[in-house]
């Protein structure tokens, strides 16, 4: 077993969503409302520009920091280059497609038989059921703790589908980590673009109702869909910005675009399922808003010296 102090130094860590609070300034370009706009951008720029020792990450009650190091040199211009002229334009080409069948699909989507559908009726009330929640607060300290245990867990689990070990965990209301020791892309962004509750409640009903068939089994598996899914957005953007290590380790931009990128494809899962938009139909206007993006670069290109 080696040291944890020792360990520290060698084995690639994911936490968090906590805030940096070890230093007072080190919040401040995240204070919120801002001092102003423009005051905010140059503090996180100072901020991000730090030299890794200067900037540490706390966790929890443990007395020792640890400092996320970004990516530097080739790897982090290699990085910049697939964010831009990759995952960038692909981005942008499967948001047009899906603006495209959803223009389609109005027709069906705007008729009163769509939305009093069981399953739209019963997705809406789960997402609704979280809006409540969460706008009452009352529960808001349970809302958190579930969000940090899924965070971590699904890190942990990551961890393992790429054949690592996971060295330690910890969650509690102030924040986690794990400590694993394989390090890669899926492993410190899974969190973000999958709803581990979302699939452990629709698993697990759907396995529920296979051993013993139940007449409710539909209402609930497509409230708790609803419900999950709505608890997976809503804490997916509200951490985003509260400058996770997971993402500046790998390079922000990078780890943006794969996260939107990912996101978007799972919201094209459900819009299928809900035939809203058929895969077919939404390859066909892939290709051809890759196409029309494609002849508009090249009339651009034409048109400079």
């Amino acid at each position: 077993m080696i040291p944890r102090n020792t360990r520290r130094s060698v084995t690639p860590e994911h936490g968090d969503w906590r805030r940096p609070v070890s230093k007072p300034e080190e919040v401040e370009h995240l204070s919120n409302p801002p001092v102003s706009v423009w005051k905010k951008m140059q503090l996180r720029v100072e901020y991000l520009q730090a030299t890794p020792t200067q900037r540490w990450y706390p966790y929890g009650d443990e007395e020792e920091d640890v400092p996320v190091v970004p990516i530097r040199g080739l790897s982090r211009w290699l990085r910049l280059l697939v964010a831009l002229f990759v995952l960038l334009p692909l981005s942008v080409i499967m948001v047009f497609a899906l603006l495209v069948q959803l223009y389609h699909a109005a027709p069906v989507v705007s008729t009163s038989r769509f939305w009093l559908s069981e399953p739209i009726w019963f997705t809406l009330l789960g997402a609704g059921t979280f809006l409540a929640l969460h706008i009452c607060r009352v529960f808001e300290p349970v809302l958190v703790y579930v969000y940090v245990l899924g965070h971590e867990l699904t890190h942990a689990i990551a961890a393992k589908l790429c054949f690592g070990h996971v060295q330690a965990f910890k969650i509690d209301f102030d924040g986690g980590f794990v400590e694993t020791d394989t390090d890669n892309l899926f492993i410190a962004l899974a969190p973000y673009f999958l709803p581990l509750w979302m699939l452990c409640w629709l698993g697990g009903l759907w396995v529920a109702n296979w051993i013993y068939p139940f007449e409710a089994y539909l209402p609930w598996f497509y409230a708790g869909f609803g419900f999950w899914w709505c608890f997976h957005i809503y804490w997916t953007i509200w951490v985003i910005p509260r400058e996770q290590p997971d993402m500046l380790e790998n390079g922000l931009l990078l780890s943006m675009l794969i996260i939107i990128l990912m996101n978007i494809l799972l919201l094209l899962i459900v819009l299928c399922c809900f035939d809203v938009i058929t895969p077919s139909g939404y390859f066909a206007d892939f290709v051809a808003a890759a196409q029309h993006i494609w002849l508009a670069i090249k009339d651009i290109a034409s048109l400079l010296p």
